[in-house]
């Protein structure tokens, strides 16, 4: 046998006239060498045409006209039986375990067809020689070489890109599955990657020598051809998968702005803010202003004309409903930067595009598939408009409802699960960012004071709260514009638009301030207020790293805090590329200079306290997502996976090698199942937006560490512990980690891990969400040595995030992300 180093030494014998004993656990180790020995070149190479049959006509059982001896599989044409049956033509013997008291699990199914073996097959055999082999495979010594498959390609010193196709069970995630032990430093794809508990062994491949004579070789060329065709086959399917990924968007013939939806049908009974479980406004928020059925006319109007005969549109909402979905779509807003003023918002004045824009955002927040389609149809309707707005009059780009209902648009379709519109939107960001640019609004020059005095008329103060709104509706327009620029690049790994270093705008004004019902309430609050820090800019923040400790209480401090971290992360993304650039050169400086940068980002995350209870939880899955950032390339993450074919992904493997092993690696996945823990405490139904990447993110994080594991504990013949139950892992004496825990509960045991890799790394997959209220949290704890596992903790995230909806009926894009995320689970 060519992989085994006895065959060098032993002759090849004759099996016949051998006698063998029916093995024990004892004396298999001396036994198994003495069959190695068995196989030579001859005798594998006759074996093919004594297994290969021709399906006479009267069989009509039979799918094929040519049948394998070994599993009775039935094949049309003769080299796809040839490629089948050179899956029976080598075996590889792994040592038994040493120590006899170790047991196997059961094995009664096999998920690989054309592998099927059973002693039962042979009924009549009375061979001893014979018996003693079926003994032996019996005993579960014997684990069978499985059919290469994509990451046991790639994850090889050279490239070897012959994938076979093959077929996985599902994995059972409810326990802890054995690792494969003792291959030494042999070829570590003559063996599943991933193996499922009932996985059989075939022993044919061995038997095949006891009950055939020779038989006429297979062809060379056909050999190669079906290889060929093979290999093309596996890359093929593999990359498919990224193409139905959120971020590949191949556009067809005639798609064109509604073609995704054809017609605007909104039941106003399901637009019922008591019946929706979303929460889609808040109780607190009170808007006075009415949408009048003048400017649902107006409305109707911009839809009808923009959309012409490309939908239709069989009735169209009443008044009160739109202002229904109006002020939810304000009120949105407020729970995070609030950068729509709802008090000043006036419906009778309000540019019509603007109008719709909101009413957009309102219907996507219902959580209601028929509500948030006619959503998703408005905003394209939005984004036409807005177009043909400027066409007529370039002046409206200068405007602020104009500039605010391109943000709503691109807020809405950035992060909506349609590859064209996700596209569309990522391209369609730019105008707005040049509006702001050179209309001077990043510049703290286009920014003046405004100050009531306490003897200003009523119309005097009126006028002067609407030229302070305006002002600083403006700032938080701005801000909110870098944060979404910078969660895209974060997500979808394309540079910044904008710069932080350009940002020297005041920061807003608190928020106690921006809500004021009123121009008399404003003044009183104002007057009340301490304003001599009303300079202080993102540039000053980052510039000074203990400012953002002591912000005055004049500004906006969420949002203060909030721009600091993501001004972090655009540093971050510059010290990635930089560090792809230098990182395998030979300047001594560049590489100080590059681990000099490092540990100050990490000194900033670090001095910057996010917790569940001073942030909200979105804020600190963000925190945690820089930290994976700043220790593991994503887009070489992703690139493992395969989402640039075979070489792409081998090369990534290459470089990850090193990666897994280090302290970065196990950094980052601790502060990725960090990231999962913040996310569980995400109120429901809110992951929607950038979230959702981050948490696909940290999963594949987490899943490339679990792989690189378990291909370094099979290429060094590591044993690995092989649990069977929750209980049994609580028994073992090396300590677990949960990378998902609370850090203060189990500190001592995590530093251990980061530092020298100690301990067993897990998750927990959670079935139902951290808020529910009434029953206690349940969870699977996730060994992180099962890469499949790891997806499942991922998937069934995103899925308690959307309690008590299918997933077929939930956000699209955590749809894609689950299907995205189960695929390559399935991978091996």
């Amino acid at each position: 046998m060519a992989n085994s180093p006895l065959s060098e030494d032993l002759k090849p014998l004759r099996p016949p006239p051998l006698i063998i004993p029916i093995p024990t656990p004892t004396s298999s180790a001396i036994l198994l060498p003495s069959l190695m020995a068995m196989q030579d070149d001859e005798f594998q190479a006759n074996t093919r045409t004594s297994k290969r049959q021709r399906v006479t006509d009267g069989d009509t059982n039979s799918k094929g006209t040519l049948q394998c001896q070994v599993c009775y599989r039935s094949y049309d044409r003769a080299d796809h039986l040839n490629r089948h049956l050179d899956s029976h033509a080598t075996v590889t013997f792994p040592t038994p375990p040493d120590n006899p008291s170790l047991t196997q699990p059961s094995l009664d199914a096999d998920p690989q067809g054309a592998n099927q073996f059973c002693v039962d097959s042979f009924p009549n055999i009375v061979n001893p020689d014979a018996q003693a082999l079926l003994n032996l495979c019996s005993d579960g010594y014997y684990q069978p070489p499985g059919i290469p498959s994509f990451f046991e390609q790639i994850m090889v010193s050279e490239p070897d890109f012959i994938a076979m196709e093959t077929s996985q069970a599902p994995l059972d995630l409810m326990t802890w599955m054995p690792d494969i032990d003792g291959l030494g430093e042999g070829d570590l794809f003559g063996t599943d990657f991933a193996p499922t508990i009932d996985q059989t062994f075939e022993a044919q491949r061995v038997l095949d020598g006891f009950f055939v004579g020779p038989k006429d070789p297979i062809s060379k060329e056909s050999l190669e051809s079906a290889q060929l065709q093979n290999r093309q086959d596996a890359a093929r399917m593999r990359h498919a998968i990224f193409q139905r990924s959120p971020w590949l968007w191949v556009p067809s013939e005639n798609q064109h702005t509604f073609s995704e939806d054809d017609k605007i049908i909104l039941d106003e009974r399901n637009v019922d803010l008591a019946s929706s479980p979303h929460e889609p406004s808040a109780a607190t928020l009170s808007i006075a202003d009415r949408l009048s059925p003048q400017a649902r006319d107006r409305v109707f109007q911009l839809v009808s004309k923009t959309a012409q005969s490309q939908i239709s549109i069989p009735s169209f909402p009443s008044a009160d409903c739109l202002d229904r979905l109006i002020k939810v779509g304000i009120a949105k807003r407020t729970e995070t930067d609030a950068w729509i003023h709802p008090y000043s918002f006036e419906s009778e004045t309000a540019r019509p595009e603007f109008l719709t824009a909101l009413i957009a955002a309102g219907c996507v927040c219902f959580g209601i598939p028929s509500v948030s389609r006619t959503g998703l149809v408005l905003q394209e309707i939005v984004r036409v408009a807005l177009g043909r707005l400027t066409e007529h009059d370039n002046s409206t780009i200068r405007d602020l409802q104009y500039l605010q209902a391109s943000m709503l648009w691109l807020d809405i379709a950035a992060f909506c699960g349609f590859k064209r519109k996700m596209e569309i939107a990522e391209s369609s960001l730019q105008p707005l960012v040049t509006a702001l640019r050179r209309a001077g609004k990043l510049d703290k020059v286009s920014y003046v004071t405004t100050a009531p005095a306490a003897h200003d008329s009523e119309d005097i103060l009126e006028k002067k709260w609407h030229s302070w709104v305006e002002h600083e509706s403006y700032k938080r327009l701005v801000y909110h514009l870098f944060e979404h620029d910078i969660k895209m690049t974060q997500v979808k790994s394309r540079n910044p638009l904008t710069s932080y270093a350009e940002l020297t705008l005041p920061l807003p004004a608190s928020r106690a301030l921006w809500l004021a019902p009123s121009a008399e309430a404003w003044r009183t609050r104002l007057l009340n207020t301490e304003t001599k820090d009303a300079s202080t800019s993102l540039r000053t923040l980052l510039q000074d790293d203990s400012a953002v400790k002591c912000l005055p209480p004049s500004i906006d401090i969420p949002i203060a805090r909030s721009a600091y971290l993501h001004g972090l992360a655009a540093q971050i993304w510059e010290h990635s590329k930089q560090s792809a650039l230098f990182e395998n050169g030979t300047d001594a400086s560049s590489q100080l200079w590059l681990q000099s940068r490092q540990q100050k980002l990490e000194q900033c995350l670090q001095n910057t306290d996010f917790t569940i209870e001073n942030s909200p939880a979105i804020a600190c899955v963000f925190h945690q997502f820089l930290k994976v950032s700043l220790n593991v390339d994503l887009d070489t993450i992703t690139r493992f996976a395969g989402k640039c074919g075979e070489e792409e992904a081998h090369h990534a493997y290459t470089q990850l090698q090193t990666w897994s092993s280090s302290k970065k690696a196990r950094t980052a996945v601790w502060h990725a199942g960090q990231l999962l823990r913040s996310a569980r405490s995400i109120p429901p139904y809110q992951i929607r937006g950038a979230d959702s990447f981050m948490i696909y993110h940290a999963v594949m994080v987490i899943w490339t560490y679990s792989m690189m594991l378990r291909d370094r504990a099979i290429k060094t013949g590591l044993n690995t512990p092989a649990h069977a139950n929750v209980e049994a892992v609580q028994k073992e004496k090396t300590p677990i980690i949960f990378l998902d825990d609370q850090p203060d509960s189990n500190q001592e045991t995590a530093n251990a891990f980061i530092l020298t890799g100690s301990g067993v790394p897990c998750l927990r997959i959670v079935s139902d969400h951290s808020q529910s209220l009434g029953s206690p949290e349940r969870h699977e704890i996730c060994s992180v040595k099962i890469p499949s596992q790891v997806m499942r903790v991922g998937v069934k995230l995103l899925e308690a995030c959307h309690p008590n909806v299918p997933r077929e009926k939930g956000p699209p894009l955590s749809q894609a992300l689950c299907r995205l995320m189960e695929e390559l689970g399935g991978l091996r």
